[in-house]
């Protein structure tokens, strides 16, 4: 069972959110301890409860984050263009989530095994503007992606 998240808790969620967006990328712990004015060692075992919440993804044995659904901090083929910035997504499900969460028009870019040519498809004034052919497909039933959330 995973330990109850505390107020705290979700302050450095929504700075690692709010970093992640603006730059790019997550900070780092203490980045986030600086920005807060939180121990390092506090926002450390903070970032390991957000963890075992599922409520940010690290790095397995480091205190790196990897993801914070729907923005993945390691490139992949889903990439998202929005507000001038460019993000990446861990699937065709989380590359919708972004626009949804920053309430914005997007440009996303995928580049999938067997097919030549990148699918592009975008988000205008709420809608998603798509091929009338596209097909988002999940493998699995949502009650197993928490089994291993990087490769699902």
């Amino acid at each position: 069972m995973a330990d109850p998240l505390k107020e705290d808790d979700w302050r450095i969620r929504l700075n690692i959110y709010q970093t992640f967006v603006d730059r790019g990328h997550p900070p780092s712990f203490g980045e986030t301890a600086v920005a807060l004015g939180f121990a390092p060692d506090n926002v450390r075992q903070a970032y390991h409860r957000l963890h075992r919440a599922h409520a940010i993804f690290l790095e397995p044995g480091t205190d790196n984050v990897r993801m914070a659904n729907p923005l993945s901090a390691v490139p992949t083929p889903y990439q998202v263009r929005v507000n001038g910035k460019s993000l990446y997504t861990n699937c065709a499900w989380d590359s919708l989530g972004i626009p949804a969460m920053l309430h914005a028009d997007a440009q996303i870019e995928a580049r999938v095994n067997d097919v030549s040519e990148p699918i592009r498809y975008s988000i205008e004034q709420g809608a998603l503007q798509a091929d009338d052919k596209l097909v988002i497909h999940f493998p699995l039933p949502f009650r197993d992606w928490y089994d291993n959330l990087v490769h699902t």
